[in-house]
């Protein structure tokens, strides 16, 4: 890039925010560097801008820099961050109209994470860009003070387990005792309800319910955890007994980490969507004041089309994302929402309906605001918006003479809808919870599998044992569902067993 690709690039920039703000963006000031390729593929295997050292960051880039050096490809256009004061990086070697496209693209990730309440809650938890930069230096010390092998296996268990997180992405962290007190509070309260009452209606509790609830208090009072526990790390933080201060410290930077990321997990598509929806109107401003030549049109829509293209079996985030936002707008302008079109059966009037509402503008930007992927599928994805984006499940055959063939293998929408629902719902994580601490009397674990139809990788099971085992040292157990059977995992330290 030159000086003088540079300064246009700086002025570009500043019409770009302008713009921008016109169509209401929220964006702040944000850092953009120009880096090499080498730097982008370093910051995309490693989270964030600087971050500690792990073998699995190492892997990660190893294989970005071996597809790009090999394919040319690989590389994002982009990295940008969710900090309190966003960070971008633009790589050196893209053309200048690619450039520009990232800095708009990049101003409207920057307004979804201010202004998506998923992506406010992971920035809550902690200044993770400064919070990483301080614990590569931290773990480097434990590494000379107590060895690399040990804490490397430290981070290898805590990031085994990062992603076992709360279901509810706004579940707060609450003292279990507090939890317990309140439970028992509530039982007690049935024990005495009819006290008072003088009424002949008044039916006083039967021997056999107050044996449940005597039963359910003494649950409450001694079981521990005292409900289901999906938080894995932050349940051994407050509560192993073996961990040393040092691998206290490991094990929460990669909670609080997986935590800031998470949201990111939840909400790809309409982020992803939002940022691209927006930069080609950008662009379009850009293009229309003449900022760009006629070569630089053929430059961008090079580019933008290779990204928002149709792959047959692939769900591509820059594709389907946009065109939820333009689906949102066109049927909220036309008044297609409401009781009085939903119970509309009739196919011309519903093709020819506009009330003239124009209300699109005002909910794609509710739906930026307040929707997860999840619910984005729950609303919006129609029999008619999957039939016009296409999204089927794809195979393919190969005929005789080698040709490759795809074809569509399930168009049911109601199928598909299903299948993008689990999808969103666990992202292939499966559900597990913390259910006892002192099974048996002897401070083992009780972990279960909440089963949906999806057995669990008995290697991964193996794993996950092992992990939690070093971090708590006692016997942990987890039990699943196999073949329709109950199945219960064992981990001792040394050997696995399995009983059905």
């Amino acid at each position: 890039m030159t000086h003088q690709d540079l300064k246009r690039l700086t002025q570009l920039e500043t019409r770009i925010a302008e713009i921008s703000k016109e169509f209401g963006c929220m964006a702040t000031e944000i850092d953009f560097e120009i880096v090499s390729s080498q730097r982008m593929l370093e910051a995309m295997a490693y989270r964030f801008p600087v971050n500690f050292s792990h073998w699995s960051f190492g892997r990660d880039y190893e294989k970005h820099r071996t597809i790009y050096d090999h394919t040319g490809q690989g590389i994002p256009y982009e990295q940008v961050w969710n900090f309190d004061r966003p960070k971008a990086l633009l790589v050196e070697s893209n053309p200048l109209p690619l450039n520009v496209l990232v800095i708009a693209h990049v101003y409207w990730h920057v307004d979804y994470f201010l202004r998506n309440r998923y992506l406010q809650r992971g920035r809550s938890f902690s200044n993770v860009a400064e919070e990483a930069r301080a614990a590569a230096n931290r773990f480097n010390e434990y590494e000379a003070r107590h060895g690399i092998a040990e804490v490397e296996q430290t981070i290898d268990a805590a990031m085994s387990l990062q992603w076992q997180q709360d279901p509810d992405p706004f579940a707060e962290d609450v003292d279990e005792e507090i939890v317990r007190a309140h439970l028992l509070e509530i039982e007690r309260a049935k024990l005495g309800r009819h006290s008072g009452i003088d009424s002949e209606f008044r039916q006083p509790e039967t021997q056999a319910e107050r044996e449940r609830i005597e039963k359910r208090l003494r649950e409450i009072l001694y079981r521990k955890p005292v409900v289901p526990v999906y938080d894995h790390l932050g349940y051994i933080l407050q509560n192993s007994r073996s961990l040393r201060p040092w691998q206290k410290d490991i094990v929460s930077v990669i909670r609080n980490q997986a935590r800031a990321l998470l949201p990111n997990m939840r909400t790809k598509m309409l982020d992803e969507g939002w940022a691209t929806y927006w930069h080609a109107r950008v662009m379009r401003r850009l293009f229309e004041e003449n900022l760009l030549s006629a070569d630089e049109h053929g430059v961008y829509n090079v580019f933008h089309s290779s990204v928002t293209r149709m792959n047959p079996g692939q769900f591509n985030w820059y594709r389907i994302g946009p065109a939820v936002f333009e689906y949102v707008k066109e049927r909220w302008d036309k008044g297609r929402f409401g009781k009085e079109y939903e119970i509309c059966r009739d196919p011309f009037l519903r093709a020819r309906w506009d009330t003239g509402a124009n209300l699109g503008t005002g909910k794609i930007f509710e739906v930026a605001e307040a929707y997860s992927d999840r619910m984005a599928v729950e609303e919006f994805f129609s029999e008619e918006f999957i039939r016009r984006m296409q999204l089927y499940i794809y195979e393919e055959d190969v005929t005789p003479n080698g040709e490759i063939i795809t074809r569509i293998a399930e168009d049911d929408p109601e199928i598909i809808r299903s299948l993008l629902r689990a999808s969103f719902t666990d992202y292939g994580i499966p559900r597990v919870a913390v259910v006892d601490s002192d099974y048996r009397d002897r401070q083992e674990v009780l972990l279960l599998h909440e089963f949906f139809g999806r057995e669990l990788d008995e290697r991964y099971a193996h794993g996950t044992l092992q992990h939690w085992w070093y971090l708590w040292r006692r016997k942990i157990h987890l039990e699943t569902v196999s073949e329709n059977k109950s199945l219960v995992y064992t981990y001792d330290g040394k050997e696995h067993k399995k009983q059905t």
